[in-house]
Parts: structure tokens; C-alpha cells; sequence
């Protein structure tokens, strides 16, 4: 398995836990995000507690239709198309000076404020989604080989520690945050 498959077939793992764990915990604490949602100002007021177990249900549909053959281009392109929503929310609230509210994406774990890293951390997510969509076959290649599938586990995992490091550095460190 060459480089660009097992970056393919690391990406499915990790964008699939990643948007499983986003998909959860929106529908476990859909107050905590339909807060977060409606302080963006972008959909009418109490919008939220609507469109939060819509999200969350997405995510989670998109996270569990990487595994089959099937699904996995149609997984990719549902995760583009969350990850550029929520990227446009974001740069919006951004344009309008608003950074004093927090993103919504981290969980109940961390607070994370809106800033131009978030921009930069989707952007990430989306060349990994990407790369799923362009080589839907790199899970299965992965998968057929033990070696494979291991190295991609353990990239993915590497991922995905990047990603929640990501967002704790994001949460704590002024030094990151835009001004």
C-alpha cells in the first residue's frame, strides 16, 4: 500500500471516529449545542433545537457510512459538506468581529472560541475528506492487509490525538487565539 492510500485509508479512520464523536455528543447534550448554534445569529432565534440533533444525526450517518464500500464516496462528500457549513458560519461571525463565542465543535470538554485557527483546522478536515472521497478504495486495501490496516489504525489515531490536541490548545491558549 503506497503512501497516498494509507493517507486515504488513515483519513476514513480518523474522520469517521472524529465525526461519530461529534455526531454523540450533539445528540447528548443538544441544549449545550443548540446554545452554541443560535449565539452564531445566523438562523432565527431557538433554530438550534432543531437543527443540533439534524447535525448530529448527519455526522453520525456520515461517520458510519465510511465502513461499507458503497457509502464511503457519499460519506466523503457529507463531510465536506458539514465541515464547509460550519467553516462558512464561523468565517461569517468572523467578519463581523464576533470571536467571543465559542465554536460549538469541541464538545462539552473544551471551550473553544471562534478564530481564524478553527478555519485553518477544518481546512485540514476537508483535504482529509478529500482524500477519502478521491481513493474510496484505500479502506479496503488497508483492511485486506493486517501490516496495512495496523499502520493505518495508528496513523488515524495519531490523527485524531492531533485533532483533541488541537482543539485543548485552542481552548487554553490565548497565544493561539487571533486578536
Amino acid at each position: 500500500m503506497g503512501p497516498g492510500l494509507l493517507i486515504a485509508a488513515s483519513s476514513a479512520i480518523a474522520l469517521s471516529w472524529l465525526m461519530a464523536a461529534a455526531g454523540v455528543a450533539k445528540l447528548r447534550h443538544l441544549q449545550d449545542h443548540a446554545r452554541a448554534l443560535d449565539a452564531y445569529a445566523l438562523l432565527p432565534a431557538g433554530a438550534g433545537r432543531w437543527l443540533v440533533p439534524a447535525l448530529g444525526v448527519a455526522e453520525f450517518a456520515a461517520a458510519a457510512a465510511v465502513w461499507p464500500r458503497g457509502t464511503r464516496v457519499a460519506a466523503a462528500v457529507l463531510m465536506l459538506a458539514l465541515l464547509v457549513l460550519y467553516s462558512a458560519a464561523i468565517a461569517i461571525n468572523l467578519m463581523r468581529g464576533r470571536r467571543d463565542i465559542e465554536c460549538g465543535c469541541g464538545g462539552a470538554a473544551t471551550h473553544v472560541p471562534l478564530g481564524g485557527w478553527l478555519l485553518a483546522r477544518n481546512a485540514a478536515l476537508m483535504a482529509a475528506a478529500f482524500t477519502v472521497y478521491a481513493a474510496p478504495h484505500a479502506l479496503a486495501l488497508a483492511a485486506a492487509s493486517w501490516p496495512a490496516a495496523l499502520v493505518a489504525l495508528a496513523v488515524a489515531t495519531l490523527l485524531v490525538l492531533l485533532y483533541n490536541g488541537a482543539n485543548f490548545l485552542l481552548s487554553r491558549d490565548t497565544l493561539l487565539q487571533d486578536d
